[in-house]
């Protein structure tokens, strides 16, 4: 007790004392406006900072920042499109200093002089970490639906890929991925709420669609540890921050529109009609009579030209102390396969006070979204792909044409499926904040934020197969039961309504000083957050309809009903810290931590602490620079940091109890009792870490006409959590997910922009980026259980069970694992009877590695990665006078894909299957495969590509009364493809597998966007 009253009497006395000093020494503010050289017109979002602070302009142009100590400043501001610039000042104690500050117009492609990080904001010569910002102005132009397309090729070392469905699901990987099993996604925060690992809920395709990309103000990509570990266990695969648009300068409505079409560009190379005659003719003439007399384009029967609609609606604005922006839109678009398609209706506002003189900023945020999605019934594409095309879709009688009822393993007609089957979607989501800034009047040194977030979504996804369907007919004939069963269910609904609601609390407080005596600023942060989600997933399913005439609409009596709740909660603490510390405007510090404590480990593996730390030294500030003119900017950066991984399962480290099915009853006599099993958990279950470095260079030539920044980074994961195969008694599964290994990823990027010709708003203007990583990606250590260092993943259609891609030390992860094929004096696979010996095996076609005389699982070989070795991307943007030209283009090198139609459908005796008669990949005819050769290197390809994302032109329209802005365009999306790749398309997923992934499209675009 003595010693918690002396602690209190010292905390008085030294409250005291700050008052005491404060009184003496009272700071000032500084405050002003900024406004357009050329128009005298007030800027809104104009990035001011005076020492370490930093302000942004409103929509009156105006800015103010207190807590300014006595003495004189810089204060620099910039703005995308304009010539940075820079005034001095002198700050009086108590006093407040005004400025005004023109702006004059340019063309600079640079980033803003204010990025956002995690709980604050940073001046761009202040960063020590790898931060790129992305502004609206170089955004991805054309049919964008979700936020990730944005920036696809506009960040070095950030790779964005799509599956091409609209809406689809998006991946991105910065800097490479970390995880096997654990989501290797950023982490997305929008407007200061974080969202869930992988974007939180969906009814199917991409989560993150909910948000109007026409909304966003500026992306964010935080990629290292130092600017990364103020987020903790989920920063590991990097921070993707979103900010919204804010209100602007008196009231403006905008309203935007674009229609597009879409068509397939690539299609998979199988035969035709009449190479198909011709190959079952030699090579399985017993078969001729299954052929039919008619030419059928089967792809081509559920494929069409997608056509798409976007109309945007915004109006702004803003008084002496407040601004405004509410928003509305509406998506529609088809795919390019029948039956898929996704709509979009959304809404949005964003509100900003200030009250109390400016001391307390109260922000208010909320958006929400309808998203529908049709998806194509899973079996429509890969069916239309193989079918027999010399059938016809319909039969005499006018009813859909199936094969023979002798042939139940045949693909059934896509075509009646596609018409008969139904799968769709809704999703409901909402985000919000709502977020209070105040100002100490007592200490202007410190500001207090407290922000209270949620994310909530519903969704639904219905499924529907008619008794009618031909597969539901032949379940009928090929399930098994017994005889005194009741007769196999046929007819089929399904729904799933999950709901998932999380709420987050953020509470911190930041100090801003500057320390006059040692010339230096220090910028500290602490605060504490806390996050709950809770979901329920509702699942029921009926088969052996009474009746197909509610269709989805409605339950009719079933044979079998099945409905199961799951229920899931988990919980996020965290206490976080970070210090900015600045000395003569040069030598620039960073220290952050993190303690992180979630309830998706045991107790004992709950918390962790997420340490970083950076320097960085403004070269170009020194005094042996001043001669040299053409350096405007040379800053170098290191940093070293620790991040945490927790994106996994609820509940992995305590068993659940599971009824079991018709396969797992155990026998008591003459009776089979259902079994109620545990599953199996590794309790020590414990957090992905990953420690990384990196080293930058930011520079920045000839007045910043050229700028960009070179980095190399070292990241090292640990305790890696993956489902692995355990030794058979050791739990009531075969499989338990566990730490298993390591992994490393280190490499190079390389950004330059450059404004090569500024002709003004009457010349010609020509801006130009380009951005080039290099990743390595190593395994280094795997454990995967009963001793074993090879772990096989990535299924393919093909044999049962089949896996062509491996978990092994010292080869990239998901590595392609292969036989070699023995090839021939002109490079093509052998196929004959190398060894002469009368029979041809696998030692005639495979090497023996191990030369042991026999080829088995042992000769199989880690061979190539899907992950490309390089990442380019270059942005070309020009104007004259009123018109404007820009592509992306998009470039990767060294990644490989695994033809799985080829190798699945590239053999003769595929035509003996009992799925009757189906067609084969065109690629029979080159290497004459008899049999399958599943595990070959030869279906692994080269898949490298150079892609022209988009193309616009647009022209900006003479202003005339009422309309103050008016601009037309018309933009191509994924123009050309220049590739080896003999699939459908190079990227073919992270994974890269091709089996029947999503038709590539060719979007145009046309559309206008008006100002009033």
């Amino acid at each position: 007790m003595a010693l918690a009253r002396q602690l209190l009497l010292a905390l008085v006395f030294a409250l005291l004392g700050t008052a005491g000093l404060s009184a003496q020494n009272s700071p000032g503010t500084i405050a002003g406006r900024v406004v357009d050289a050329a128009t005298q017109e007030p800027l809104a979002g104009a990035g001011v900072s005076v020492a370490s602070r930093n302000a942004t302009t409103g929509p009156d142009g105006r800015f103010s920042i207190a807590g300014i100590p006595a003495g004189s400043y810089t204060v620099r501001v910039s703005r995308i499109s304009y010539t940075p610039a820079t005034q001095s000042v002198t700050v009086a104690a108590g006093g407040t200093a005004t400025v005004e500050i023109a702006l004059t117009p340019g063309q600079a492609v640079v980033l803003e002089s204010v990025v956002a990080v995690g709980y604050g904001q940073r001046r761009v010569r202040d960063v020590t970490g790898s931060v790129a910002a992305v502004s609206p102005g170089e955004f991805n132009t054309g049919r964008v639906v979700s936020p990730e397309q944005l920036i696809q090729s506009k960040v070095a070392g950030v790779q964005v890929v799509d599956n091409g469905e609209p809406g689809g699901g998006m991946n991105i990987r910065i800097r490479g991925g970390t995880s096997v099993n654990a989501s290797n996604e950023p982490l997305f925060v929008v407007d200061g709420v974080p969202l869930a690992a992988g974007g939180g809920l969906s009814a199917g395709r991409n989560p993150l669609n909910f948000i109007n990309p026409n909304d966003i103000a500026r992306v964010t990509v935080l990629k290292d540890a130092s600017s990364t570990a103020i987020y903790g266990s989920r920063g590991a695969n990097g921070v993707v921050i979103i900010e919204t648009k804010t209100g602007t300068q008196g009231a403006n409505f905008e309203y935007s529109n674009s229609f597009s079409t879409s068509r397939i560009v690539g299609e998979p190379d199988f035969l035709s009609t009449e190479q198909f005659r011709g190959v079952v003719q030699e090579f399985a003439p017993e078969r001729m009579n299954l052929l039919g007399s008619t030419s059928t384009d089967w792809r081509d029967a559920v494929q069409r030209n997608g056509v798409g609609q976007e109309h945007q609606f915004a109006v702004a604005g803003s008084g002496d102390n407040m601004n405004y922006r509410l928003s509305l839109g509406y998506l529609d678009q088809e795919g390019v396969l029948r039956g898929s398609s996704t709509e979009r209706l959304s809404g949005a506002l964003n509100y900003n006070h200030r009250l109390f003189a400016n001391r307390l900023n109260v922000r208010a945020t909320v958006r929400g979204a309808r998203t529908k999605d049709q998806f194509t019934p899973g079996g429509v594409l890969g069916a239309a792909t193989v079918f027999d095309p010399t059938q016809p879709i319909r039969n005499a009688q006018g009813g859909w044409f199936e094969q023979p009822s002798s042939l139940p393993l045949a693909p059934n007609n896509p075509v009646a499926e596609l018409a008969l089957a139904l799968d769709d979607g809704t999703t409901y989501r909402s985000i919000g904040s709502l977020e209070a800034q105040y100002r100490l009047p007592f200490l202007e040194q410190i500001a207090a934020t407290l922000r209270i977030g949620y994310d909530a979504a519903q969704s639904e996804r219905r499924g529907f197969l008619p008794s009618t369907l031909q597969a539901q007919i032949e379940n009928r004939t090929t399930c098994s039961r017994g005889a005194s069963d009741p007769p196999c269910p046929t007819g089929q609904i399904s729904r799933s309504t999950p709901d998932e609601n999380t709420g987050v609390i953020d509470a911190f407080a930041n100090y801003t000083s500057r320390i006059a005596r040692w010339n230096s600023d220090i910028d500290a942060t602490a605060g504490y957050s806390y996050e709950s989600t809770h979901a329920e997933s509702p699942f029921f399913q009926a088969r052996g309809l009474s009746t197909d005439l509610l269709g989805p609409n409605g339950v009719p009596s079933a044979q079998e009903v099945v409905s199961r709740l799951s229920v899931r909660d988990n919980k996020l603490a965290s206490f976080f810290g970070r210090v900015n510390y600045t000395l003569a405007d040069r030598y620039l510090l960073t220290l952050s931590v993190r303690r992180d404590g979630s309830s998706r480990f045991a107790p004992g593996n709950q918390w962790g602490t997420f340490p970083a730390a950076a320097l960085a030294w403004r070269v170009s500030d020194e005094g042996f620079m001043d001669n040299v003119e053409w350096v405007s900017d040379l800053k170098l950066r290191g940093s070293w940091g620790v991040n945490g991984n927790q994106a996994i399962g609820d509940y992995l480290w305590v068993p659940d109890y599971r009824y079991g099915d018709a396969f797992t009853r155990v026998q008591f006599g003459n009776e089979f009792v259902t079994t109620i099993r545990p599953t199996a958990v590794d309790p020590d279950i414990k957090w992905e870490e990953t420690t990384s470095y990196n080293l930058g260079l930011d520079y920045g030539l000839f007045n910043d006409r050229l700028t960009g920044a070179v980095e190399y980074y070292h990241k090292d994961t640990d305790d890696l959590i993956f489902r692995v195969p355990v030794a058979a008694g050791t739990y009531v599964s075969n499989f338990v997910t566990t730490n298993v290994g390591s992994v490393r990823n280190q490499g190079v990027e390389f950004s330059i922009n450059a404004r090569v010709l500024d002709g003004g708003r009457d010349g010609f203007r020509y801006d130009a980026s380009f951005n080039a990583a290099r990743n390595h990606n190593e395994l280094l250590r795997v454990n995967a259980g009963s001793g074993s260092q090879t772990i096989e993943v990535g299924d393919i259609a093909g044999g049962q069970g089949s896996r062509i891609q491996v978990l092994q030390p010292g080869n990239p992860i998901n590595s392609f694992f292969v036989y070699h094929h023995n090839r021939d004096s002109r490079g093509r696979p052998v196929y004959s009877d190398v060894n002469g010996d009368g029979t041809l095996d696998d030692l005639d076609l495979y090497q023996d590695r191990n030369e042991d005389g026999k080829i088995t699982q042992d000769d199989r070989a880690a061979f190539r990665s899907p992950a490309p070795e390089w990442l380019f991307g270059h942005t070309s943007q020009f104007g004259f006078r009123s018109l404007d030209l820009s592509f992306t283009l998009r470039a990767n090198l060294g990644n490989y894909v695994y033809n799985n139609q080829a190798s699945n459908q590239g053999y003769y005796n595929a035509l003996k299957n009992a799925g009757g008669l189906t067609n084969l990949h065109a690629s029979v005819l080159e290497y004459g495969f008899m049999a399958p050769q599943f595990f070959s290197d030869v279906y692994v390809e080269d898949a490298s590509f150079l892609r022209m994302d988009n193309v616009t032109l647009g022209w900006t329209l003479p202003v005339v009364r009422g309309v103050q802005r008016a601009r037309v365009y018309g933009t191509v999306q994924n123009a050309f493809t220049v590739t080896g790749y003999s699939g459908v398309d190079p990227t073919a997923g992270l994974n890269g597998i091709d089996n029947n992934i999503y038709p590539r499209s060719r979007t145009f675009s046309a559309g206008v966007s008006l100002g009033f």
